[in-house]
């Protein structure tokens, strides 16, 4: 029995396909199985403060703190709950995401040794560009 090409090339895309988990960064627009525009979403997790007296000027020792292991989720700023993006913060607190172009608001788990989650951000990405994002958590110093 011969294979053909076609078929061939069909069993790539389901096993390639197979391999995408749910770290894998979102792209194309969400719902749909075209790709689009896409950019750039950088978020960084920090907790603060970390000293219990704020000074001025600023201490640089009490700078916030990266918040690594945060589970970020990225939906749609309608409200609606599916995630069009998600991953996990590395040691620095970032997660870098390539993600459709659009309005989301993005949100994070609670992570141990800071008092519940942060809020949720709202975010535009644009074609092309690199758009950051701050979700600050609390740490309860005061």
């Amino acid at each position: 029995m011969r294979i053909g090409p076609v078929l061939v090339l069909t069993l790539a895309a389901v096993v390639l396909a197979g391999c995408l988990g749910p770290d894998t960064p979102a792209s194309g627009t969400p719902g749909q199985g075209t790709p689009g525009p896409v950019g750039v979403l950088e978020i960084n997790a920090v907790a603060g403060p970390t000293c219990p007296v704020e000074r001025e000027p600023p201490d640089p020792a009490c700078q916030p703190r990266p918040v690594s292991g945060a589970r970020v989720v990225v939906t749609p700023a309608d409200g609606r709950e599916i995630a069009v993006g998600q991953g996990t913060t590395d040691e620095r607190g970032v997660l870098v995401l390539e993600i459709a172009v659009g309005q989301y608001l993005v949100g994070a788990s609670e992570v141990e040794g800071v008092f519940g989650s942060p809020q949720n951000v709202p975010v535009e990405v644009s074609a092309g560009r690199t758009t950051s994002v701050l979700l600050e958590d609390d740490t309860g110093i005061r």
